[in-house]
């Protein structure tokens, strides 16, 4: 018998469940994620019941109106517009960076960089974060990403304490410039965020 024990494969699997629901009530209850399909999304940006505080802080993106990838390089044109079918032209406004990023010319509605290191970047937002920023209008010197000690307030550290280096978001621009790929600028003008190429 100790040699060839017969196994009931269905008490087996009885005390497995057993043993795996006692972990469950013991680690707490299932976390729920919560996803909602582009076309169910409202047009704007919305804030969910589950949202800590009021305003954009915790603003979830509306509704997506473009077919780009996120990581495509130049102008949006009008095959990727379904929705009005002409693309996202130079000079466009936006209210703000939220539905910049719905129209696909920016897709971070925080950070000043959109790319990957080993790709390249797809745009830029140009919003005057850094006291070195200069903009002229035909032409711009951005400072780039890091830099800054931002363990205190994130929003009013403008001073730099370090020097930047070329890695994550700084080093995708950096590719960008060498292998000749277009960056979308965009600028953030008072109210509105404006497209320029």
């Amino acid at each position: 018998m100790a040699s060839q024990p017969r196994i009931n494969s269905t008490l087996v699997s009885v005390i497995r469940m057993a043993k795996l629901s006692k972990s469950n009530v013991a680690a707490g209850p299932l976390k729920v994620y919560h996803f909602i399909h582009n076309q169910d999304r409202p047009d704007k940006a919305f804030t969910t019941e589950r949202a800590q505080k009021a305003g954009k802080a915790n603003a979830a993106s509306g509704k997506i109106f473009v077919t780009v990838p996120p990581d495509h390089f130049g102008p949006i044109t009008a095959e990727n517009d379904p929705a009005r079918n002409q693309g996202v032209l130079v000079g466009e406004c936006w209210e703000d960076r939220l539905e910049c990023r719905q129209w696909g010319a920016h897709l971070p509605h925080v950070a000043g960089i959109a790319g990957q290191s080993n790709h390249g970047s797809q745009s830029v937002a140009l919003s005057g974060g850094y006291e070195d920023d200069e903009d002229h209008g035909e032409w711009f010197l951005y400072t780039g990403s890091g830099g800054r000690d931002l363990s205190g307030n994130k929003r009013t550290s403008k001073e730099q304490s370090f020097d930047q280096k070329f890695e994550k978001m700084n080093e995708a621009l950096r590719v960008s410039c060498k292998h000749g790929y277009p960056v979308r600028v965009v600028r953030q003008v008072s109210l509105f965020v404006v497209l320029v190429y």
